[in-house]
């Protein structure tokens, strides 16, 4: 089944390293002839170079657009919660610096946010309240950073590190209210939202992105939600990555 692809592929990605190095953030720019710029901000351990990120990279050039593509350390999500707490908020301050930075040399008329997976924490912290953004796209995002991982298949050995250290998800909850995606959507109104979810996500399960949606509702945000029922987690970004149309 398709589900069991979520399985397969953890066998080999999003492994908690003993002693995760969280290195500087790596970014490239891509300048296209039209006035649309996309900021990508992917899912763990992505690598600009990577087989998906050329191909995103390529279809918006292809498209006329722009695009700036961050890479994140994978320690960006450690046990140690406060630095990834105090990493996530970094991360913000400059990607935010950087946007309003590139908007105002190249005059880009539109500038549209897409997080993938881990990336969506990411993107919403840099779209709420952000004048400069204009579009959020959120591919199989989660509710909650603590309960997705929580949650999720794929960070079960860093959940039990961070079980070690005594916090329980209420206290995870707390410590990283400020990273959560539920609540970086008050100041997205006004803003065009699309979410795509999977029913069959277990990285990231399909409650935690249900639940976001419904938040975002209530808040009286109206995101175009694209749903499907069998591709799981990392065949919704990978569908997201070759149909989307920039």
């Amino acid at each position: 089944m398709i589900i069991d692809f979520d399985r397969i592929i953890n066998r080999f990605e999003n492994r908690a390293p003993k002693h995760p190095i969280v290195r500087k953030v790596t970014k490239h720019f891509f300048k296209g002839p039209s006035r649309r710029l996309y900021v990508i901000t992917p899912y763990w351990n992505a690598k600009i170079s990577d087989l998906a990120m050329r191909r995103l990279k390529k279809r918006i050039l292809e498209a006329g657009h722009s695009c700036l593509i961050y890479q994140f350390p994978f320690g960006i999500l450690s046990d140690n919660v406060h630095r990834t707490d105090e990493y996530f908020k970094a991360i913000q301050k400059e990607a935010r610096d950087d946007i309003r930075d590139v908007r105002k040399k190249y005059r880009f008329s539109e500038i549209v946010v897409i997080g993938m997976s881990l990336g969506c924490v990411n993107a919403a912290m840099i779209a709420n309240k952000n004048r400069n953004v204009d579009r959020v796209i959120l591919v199989v995002p989660g509710d909650s950073l603590a309960e997705s991982l929580w949650r999720g298949i794929g960070t079960v050995r860093l959940r039990k590190q961070i079980k070690k250290h005594g916090i329980d998800l209420d206290a995870l909850e707390k410590d990283w209210k400020a990273l959560a995606p539920m609540n970086n959507i008050e100041g997205l109104k006004g803003k065009e939202i699309e979410v795509h979810v999977s029913r069959a996500d277990e990285i990231i399960p399909y409650r935690n992105g249900y639940h976001l949606v419904k938040d975002m509702q209530k808040r009286g945000l109206r995101p175009r939600v694209f749903r499907n029922k069998d591709l799981g987690h990392y065949l919704t970004v990978s569908k997201f990555i070759l149909t989307e149309k920039f």
